[in-house]
């Protein structure tokens, strides 16, 4: 995927991923106004999508590990093996950003929104 496209991509998951969350907290607001459920969902969410993609990253590694960086003391077909796997688990890894990216920049925006009013700020500049 070139690197447009993969802009364009986040840009429209934002935009969806911010409309949807928008919608929830509009229905939690008007039917559940004691109980602020959405940001939690929405940290607890972002925080899971970091920590797997730590781990199926090993890490901030972005190099693929071949059977020469492997243990020498295990035979050479469980090192392709877990070459293989290990390979796979970064490609997830790079699939899952392409979600993570989006949803951490929306509970960003919630966060200042909540913490500062910029959407309240925004709206007095134009109104």
């Amino acid at each position: 995927m070139k690197a447009w496209q993969r802009f364009l991509l986040l840009i429209g998951l934002f935009a969806a991923f911010e409309a949807l969350y928008q919608l929830v907290l509009y229905f939690e607001r008007t039917y559940f106004p004691q109980t602020p459920v959405c940001i939690l969902v929405l940290g607890a969410i972002v925080g899971g999508l970091l920590i797997t993609i730590i781990i199926l990253n090993r890490g901030f590694d972005d190099k693929p590990v071949t059977t020469d960086t492997l243990d020498f003391t295990l035979p050479y077909e469980e090192r392709v093996k877990r070459a293989e796997k290990i390979n796979k688990n970064k490609k997830t890894a790079k699939m899952l950003m392409n979600v993570f990216i989006p949803l951490a920049f929306v509970f960003c925006i919630d966060l200042l929104d909540l913490n500062f009013d910029i959407f309240d700020k925004i709206k007095g500049l134009f109104g």
